[in-house]
């Protein structure tokens, strides 16, 4: 038996996966300062604007390039820990650095993981 099905279904898999990791949209905004941050009182959307360029034009939210990212579940156990974290970083003058992926309900970046640190 030929190993030319199984080059073929290796190859195909290997082009899939660099396809799938190449469309991914993420951003990843390093090492920023948090300007201003808060919620809103209904709905559990919380916010959080960087200093430095704008990101999350390849994200294609309906704000376009910005310096600031939202997270929905502000009023969930997650939320109040980000929103925690983001707080502490804001007033202790730490820098954070937070990955943003597809869209919050109000069209801007989304937060899905954030790291404070110098």
């Amino acid at each position: 038996m030929s190993n030319m099905p199984l080059r073929a279904v290796a190859f195909t898999l290997l082009a899939s996966l660099s396809l799938a990791s190449n469309c991914r949209a993420d951003e990843t905004p390093a090492s920023r300062n948090i300007v201003s941050l808060g919620c809103h009182d209904v709905g559990g959307t919380c916010y959080v604007t960087l200093d430095g360029p704008s990101f999350g034009s390849s994200l294609g939210c309906s704000v376009g390039a910005t310096t600031q990212f939202r997270f929905d579940n502000g009023n969930t156990d997650e939320g109040r820990r980000a929103y925690a974290s983001f707080l502490a970083a804001y007033l202790s003058g730490k820098r954070v650095t937070v990955d943003l992926s597809g869209c919050s309900t109000q069209g801007y970046p989304q937060l899905v993981y954030y790291y404070i640190g110098q």
